[in-house]
C-alpha cells in the first residue's frame, strides 16, 4: 500500500515535525513560510519546476501576485500547519513543505 507523505495541512504532520527536530536536538524555528512545490527539476536547466510560497489571504502567490505580495511568515507549526488547511489555489500533483528560519 503506498502511504501518502505527510505534509503541512494532514493530520500528524505538526507532531511528526517537531519529532523529527527534536530527534536531532534543534528547536523550533523562530519563523517559516510553506512552499508549494511543483513541477521536476529546476527551470534553469529545462526542468518544469514551479515552486511558490504561500501569501496573503491563503492563497500561493503567482508571479503577478508575487509583485505586491510578500510570503506570509509563520512563527510556529501550528499556525503555518492551519493555514495549509484553507489555501484555496493549490495546483494539483504539488506538495507541501516550510521553509524553517532558525536565527
Amino acid at each position: 500500500m503506498d502511504k501518502q507523505k505527510l505534509e503541512p495541512g494532514l493530520d500528524g504532520w505538526v507532531e511528526k515535525k517537531r519529532a523529527e527536530w527534536s530527534a536531532r536536538g534543534t528547536p523550533d524555528p523562530i519563523s517559516m513560510i510553506v512552499i508549494e512545490y511543483w513541477g521536476h527539476g529546476d527551470a534553469a536547466f529545462g526542468g518544469s519546476g514551479d515552486d511558490r510560497a504561500l501569501g496573503p489571504d491563503g492563497l500561493i502567490l503567482t508571479t503577478q501576485m508575487r509583485m505586491r505580495s510578500d510570503p506570509v511568515q509563520f512563527a510556529s507549526l501550528e499556525e503555518a500547519h492551519e493555514a495549509c488547511k484553507g489555501i484555496k489555489n493549490r495546483r494539483p500533483q504539488s506538495l507541501l513543505g516550510i521553509a524553517p528560519r532558525w536565527r
